[in-house]
């Protein structure tokens, strides 16, 4: 990431940029209207700018949006979030259990407690204490994890594959060459998620500026998913090229 601000600034850099971002702005607008089909769309846009940044190396920018790439965008789109939730699939697990193991916990002491309060108490107690467990591990291991998968994004988008996610030896390598810098590129994806919630926090104090919420929502939306891929692109270049220099 050699220039932040240039990387956070560029979907509203100058005029042509902000054109294309109040498109992106729209996309995500209909995705209030039609379910998970413009998400798509957007992430595929956001394939496009990683493309942009390792095969063709430039700074990010955003590319205008024509008619005949929207399949495209769409296909690439889908490619991306199928990933994710496979990829994310073992933490949905750890978290799935946890909720299982807390409700199996309280709904049978309650149920039970009365007629088998000797007998049953103890296992309602090991439940939810299981429970507890697979919800810390979910807490513990849900950030490195995180950090890790994020190399796997722009290896989709390059290789424009959704087998590509499954290729874990050849991104994983790149990973570890550019440790570093997909750590910054996570903590940047963090620091954008905590300024939002911060300003949201300060709309939700009136009720004049509560009325803003929705206005700040979609192009947030946009915004952080335009800069989080992008930001992951520039450290997977960053970790593919210290492989080729090696």
């Amino acid at each position: 990431m050699n220039n932040l601000q240039e990387t956070l600034l560029f979907p509203v850099r100058d005029a042509e940029s902000r054109k294309q971002f109040l498109i992106a702005c729209a996309v995500m607008l209909a995705a209030f209207i039609i379910p998970i089909l413009p998400t798509l769309v957007l992430m595929g846009y956001s394939a496009k700018i990683m493309r942009q940044v390792i095969e063709e190396k430039k700074a990010p920018s955003m590319p205008a949006w024509q008619g005949s790439d929207w399949s495209e965008m769409l296909v690439d789109g889908l490619r991306l979030w199928g990933a994710q939730i496979v990829l994310m699939f073992p933490l949905f697990i750890l978290m799935g259990c946890g909720m299982v193991f807390m409700m199996s916990g309280t709904i049978g002491f309650s149920v039970f407690a009365e007629k088998h309060a000797n007998s049953f108490a103890p296992i309602g107690m090991a439940l939810f204490m299981f429970g507890i467990l697979f919800f810390a591990l979910f807490g513990v291991l849900s950030l490195p994890y995180g950090i890790v998968v994020s190399a796997a994004l722009p290896h989709i988008a390059i290789k424009r594959s959704f087998q590509a996610a499954f290729e874990f030896k050849e991104w994983f390598s790149i990973f570890r060459k550019a440790l570093g810098q997909f750590v910054l590129s996570y903590v940047v994806v963090m620091a954008v998620s905590f300024v939002f919630i911060f300003i949201m926090q300060i709309a939700m104090m009136t009720l004049i500026l509560i009325c803003i919420v929705p206005f700040i929502m979609i192009p947030y939306t946009a915004y952080q998913m335009l800069i989080r891929n992008t930001v992951f692109a520039q450290a997977y270049l960053v970790g593919q090229e210290g492989l080729q220099t090696a």
